[in-house]
């Protein structure tokens, strides 16, 4: 995962890697195996979460989709 990730031609925020899961908001960045970024969100729902890996994974079927939980809103 890239420190340094991009969407629509703008910089995210850097973010560092959480130790353990927090409760309440989910801070999450969808990457392909390359390290490409597929998709990020914030969101307090699990189900949530799981509809965007489940639309990431069919907008791109050939991706091995790898979830990275982060310490703040990206």
């Amino acid at each position: 995962m890239s420190s340094r990730d991009t969407w629509n031609g703008q910089p995210l925020p850097d973010r560092k890697r959480i130790s353990k899961p927090l409760a309440g908001q989910i801070h999450y960045r969808l990457y392909d195996q390359n390290g490409q970024l597929l998709s990020f969100n914030s969101t307090n729902s699990l189900a949530s979460l799981v509809a965007d890996v489940e639309i990431t994974a069919r907008e791109h079927p050939t991706a091995k989709i790898t979830l990275a939980q982060f310490d703040g809103p990206v």
